[in-house]
């Protein structure tokens, strides 16, 4: 019954706090889920295909956030694994207890960069999480990552860059038509 009232709290939550989108609790939704199926083990491993199939979440940007967004106000925990496969820990937060109270503070620097938007450079684990997502390889992520760090994290016209995701977007889409090329001159 404990876990019946772990989702009627994080319901509550939610009631109170505007700043959740249904993206949100459509992947809390799935992880709690998830976590039944896993007969309320804690922590459990979450494969992100199967939570995105069951949150109805279709972009990778969109669970990713969901995901870091409820790890970072408290409502889970999240180890992410770096093995394709191996699925990520997650632990449901008990409301109950005291030390896990939202993070309040997340938000607030959440709005500040939204209107501020200052660029941080990512580090290393995140970008090659990004790339093993895509089934690329972490020697390809390493590349990517010793290249924008060595420019500083700037852009070939000397700006910095606003988004490391929409780089790392860009650099695939290169090295998939390099190796496309390369295949076709073989040929």
């Amino acid at each position: 019954m404990n876990q019946t009232k772990d989702i009627i709290n994080f319901f509550a939550h939610v009631i109170k706090d505007n700043r959740l989108h249904p993206s949100h609790i459509s992947i809390y939704v799935a992880l709690f889920q998830c976590w039944s199926m896993n007969r309320f083990q804690s922590p459990f491993r979450i494969s992100r295909a199967e939570v995105m199939q069951l949150g109805k979440v279709k972009s990778l940007g969109t669970y990713h956030k969901c995901i870091r967004e409820l790890h970072l106000t408290g409502f889970i925990m999240y180890f992410p694994s770096y093995d394709p496969y191996k699925g990520s820990l997650i632990e449901i937060v008990d409301f109950d207890q005291p030390e896990s109270l939202i993070n309040k503070t997340f938000w607030e620097q959440e709005l500040t960069i939204q209107k501020v938007s200052v660029f941080s450079a990512p580090k290393f684990y995140e970008v090659e999480l990004y790339f093993n997502e895509r089934d690329l390889p972490s020697a390809q992520a390493h590349e990517f990552y010793s290249f924008y760090d060595s420019q500083n994290w700037k852009l070939s016209d000397g700006k910095l860059m606003n988004s490391w995701q929409a780089a790392a977007r860009n650099w695939i889409s290169k090295e998939k038509k390099g190796r496309l090329k390369s295949i076709k001159e073989r040929k």
